[in-house]
């Protein structure tokens, strides 16, 4: 959860143009891995659940998948592999059109055709 004040700073901000911030459920994936690999897993189990609380998720759903597996391809072919969370996180915004708030620039930014924020 390093950094979440900042990244939900910036959600508001986002919420407040009128979108709709969305978690995608790879991302719940590694928040709750991070949670149970971490020395005081209740207090983590506890920021998490506040945290998801505020937000719906965006689900990787086949046509989400489906991108989520071309994006993967095609960075293991250019030698530039990402984890496949963050294919899959990749994936569902290219299927909704939707941009990405992250802080993982490095990855997000050599997907073609991602709209990437940073915070």
């Amino acid at each position: 959860m390093e950094g979440s004040a900042t990244a939900l700073s910036k959600a508001k901000a986002i919420e407040k143009q009128g979108v709709e911030a969305r978690i995608p459920t790879p991302a719940l994936f590694e928040l709750w891995r991070g949670v149970h690999l971490a020395s005081r897993t209740a207090e983590e189990a506890t920021r998490v659940s506040a945290l998801l609380a505020s937000y719906p998720s965006a689900v990787l759903d086949a046509s989400a998948a489906a991108l989520a597996g071309e994006v993967d391809a095609r960075m293991i072919r250019q030698g530039q592999t990402i984890d496949p969370e963050d294919s899959m996180i990749a994936g569902i915004a290219l299927a909704r059109g939707e941009a990405i708030l992250t802080r993982n620039i490095r990855h997000f930014s050599r997907v073609a055709g991602l709209q990437v924020e940073a915070y």
